[in-house]
């Protein structure tokens, strides 16, 4: 493989932004691992002192256990959302967040997010840090980006999760999410907002396998469980679409029935966890390596589709809302196409 070279004058502000994007990858892919090993050695190879801290904080997580279910910590720390660090990430794409209708602030919202990508970077920076005007765009509406449970039960990195304002994805947690009071002096909405805005990524870890530039093939077709929770809490659906999103890697060939997409799927079923083998740049060099290529991310939020609040939805109301969710996100994504993807004409959205 030719490699490209990075020019040697880069201005240093795209040097830190490169390392922003370098230093996200490190700390999603392995920031989990080390966090435990770290808490493990301090708890094992610490003196007396360390030791009782790090047992202080083992009676916290058993008390704090249940936070990623119950609505975690509001909008997380404004400050770590803030952090330059997020602002120099945002900007090495960098990240936009287009609205196309308001979100009024009196009732809660489920959005479906899609594409999925390797690791959702637009959902990361619009739904986890405060760098791409949501709360400007959105004023009243906390946006809550949900994930898997297990990762509330790890040392240290939870804090990180907790102070992003996430939560788990689980049926209790997102129950309690939608089903948040709209009161302004409710002591739930005490960090101003009234609203909570959910965020879901419906094509997770099995999406992310289909990761090539321009493959808009999403998972969808069977995945209706965010629809039924919607209408068992009346909750409105709010199509998004990221553009740009599987630009940033590539992955060898892994078509469905091949050895390696069979491994994949395998790993997927027994950890939760798609081991895509992914291909991006470098710190000096832009032909291979773990850092994300630069290229714009555009998240386009859509108009919310209004559902009735149904306690058992039939297969058959499921069915419905799904398939005007389903022709919503797809307009939204033929709307916008002609303005994010270069060669418009010929990239289609799938739905799978």
């Amino acid at each position: 493989m030719k490699i490209e070279w990075a020019p040697l004058n880069v201005p240093f502000h795209r040097r830190m932004e490169t390392l922003a994007a370098g230093a996200w990858m490190i700390l999603i892919l392995f920031g989990e691992l080390v966090t435990l090993f770290f808490y493990l050695a301090l708890l094992v190879r610490g003196n007396i002192y360390i030791q009782t801290l790090c047992v202080i904080y083992f009676i916290f997580l058993y008390y704090d256990r249940g936070a990623g279910e119950n609505g975690g910590r509001g909008q997380g720390s404004k400050w770590v959302r803030n952090w330059q660090w997020w602002h120099y990430y945002k900007n090495y794409f960098p990240v936009k967040l287009v609205k196309t209708v308001d979100l009024p602030a009196d009732r809660n919202y489920l959005l479906a997010a899609f594409p999925h990508g390797l690791l959702s970077s637009a959902a990361f920076t619009n739904f986890n840090t405060d760098t791409t005007g949501w709360a400007e765009l959105f004023p009243g509406v906390r946006s809550k980006l949900v994930t898997l449970g297990f990762h509330f039960y790890i040392p240290i990195f939870r804090e990180l999760l907790l102070s992003w304002g996430m939560v788990s994805v689980s049926a209790n947690s997102l129950n309690s999410l939608l089903t948040w009071p709209n009161e302004k002096n409710h002591p739930r909405n005490s960090d101003g907002n009234t609203s909570t805005a959910c965020v879901i990524v419906v094509g997770g870890a099995q999406e992310a396998l289909n990761t090539r530039p321009n493959n808009y093939q999403l998972v969808l077709k069977k995945r209706k469980g965010f629809v039924k929770m919607a209408l068992r809490t009346g909750t409105s659906l709010v199509p998004v679409m990221s553009f740009g999103e599987l630009d940033l890697f590539d992955q060898p060939a892994n078509p469905p029935g091949s050895l390696l997409r069979r491994y994949q799927e395998f790993v997927k079923r027994v950890t939760g966890i798609a081991p895509a083998k992914f291909i991006g740049r470098g710190f000096f060099q832009y032909s291979y390596g773990m850092i994300p290529r630069r290229k714009p991310l555009t998240t386009v939020i859509g108009a919310p589709i209004p559902l009735p609040k149904l306690d058992d939805p039939k297969t058959e109301d499921i069915d419905k809302y799904h398939d005007e969710f389903c022709n919503a996100l797809t307009d939204l994504f033929n709307t916008h196409k002609v303005h994010y993807i270069k060669d418009h004409e010929n990239v289609q959205l799938t739905i799978g």
